[in-house]
């Protein structure tokens, strides 16, 4: 690999698994190899905007809670149900770091891999004032290979019984939740437990007026956008978030996903991606 920029380190986090470490003068950022899982991401002069819960385990086997969850080759249990682990395999593996490098804007990428008997992944991640991920996922094997997709998001808000997401007013999405199809009307706002498959990629932004901000969100060949709070009383169930944890954030996710997966052919690829910035609510 390439020698490290002076505002990259290589180090060990929590678990004594192994990080990379960012701090520039545009933001700083924690990236662990274990599932090439970004948990931090705080931009000059901002809170955090990605949330990490406080009693996320560290160790193999084990998905960490929180910061950007890659879901591959499956999401939840797959387009059947019937897959395990729960969001595939990606999470629970450690990539390998394959380069580095900083840009004259002082924007640092990281270059990430995995190689497994019949497909591999590729990611990219850029950290600087805004934050890009860029995920290709490619078919070795012999036989035609089902892919899901998801960046399952961890957005750190103020309180998200005062959150907004706009950008999907009029989408037709799945409500997880109550079992049965939907079409939203206006803002999405959250008073309840929260878990929805909207049937669109498009931009959105979660507004913010505890922390006076908005991240905007926007999407690279996404069919879906997954929002998810688990409320309090799902929260309870959950022995990684503690009990009073939910109100602190909201997932909101790029993904293809269900009817949207797609079907690789041998020594075909896809890709999707996603870039964050974070703009004064005004």
């Amino acid at each position: 690999m390439n020698e490290l920029p002076a505002s990259v380190t290589i180090g060990t986090g929590e678990g004594d698994l192994p990080v990379v470490d960012i701090n520039s003068a545009q933001a700083r950022a924690r990236l662990y190899l274990y599932g090439a899982h970004l948990t931090e991401w705080t931009p000059a002069g901002q809170e955090p905007v990605l949330w990490l819960s406080p009693d996320s385990v560290f160790e193999d086997g084990n998905p960490i809670r929180g910061g950007i969850p890659l879901c591959l080759p499956w999401f939840s249990k797959g387009p059947g149900g019937d897959k395990e682990p729960m969001h595939g395999v990606a999470r629970i593996t450690t990539w390998e770091l394959d380069s580095v490098s900083e840009s004259a804007d002082g924007a640092v990428t990281l270059h990430l891999g995995l190689r497994l008997e019949d497909w591999s992944a590729s990611l990219t991640v850029t950290v600087g004032e805004e934050l890009s991920l860029e995920l290709t996922t490619t078919n070795h094997g012999e036989a035609n290979l089902q892919v899901e997709e998801a960046l399952h998001t961890y957005f750190t808000v103020a309180d998200v019984k005062n959150v907004r997401v706009t950008g999907l007013d009029g989408v037709a999405y799945l409500d997880k939740v109550a079992g049965e199809d939907a079409t939203q009307s206006g803002d999405v706002v959250f008073t309840d437990r929260t878990d929805r498959v909207y049937e669109s990629g498009a931009p959105v932004e979660i507004r913010d007026p505890g922390f006076s901000r908005r991240i905007e969100i926007t999407n690279e060949a996404s069919a879906n956008t997954v929002v998810w709070n688990p409320w309090e009383e799902t929260t309870r169930g959950m022995a990684d978030i503690p009990d009073n944890a939910w109100p602190g954030f909201v997932c909101v996710e790029t993904a293809n996903v269900g009817g949207n997966a797609t079907l690789l052919a041998p020594g075909s690829h896809t890709t999707i991606g996603t870039t964050y910035r974070v703009t004064p609510l005004e």
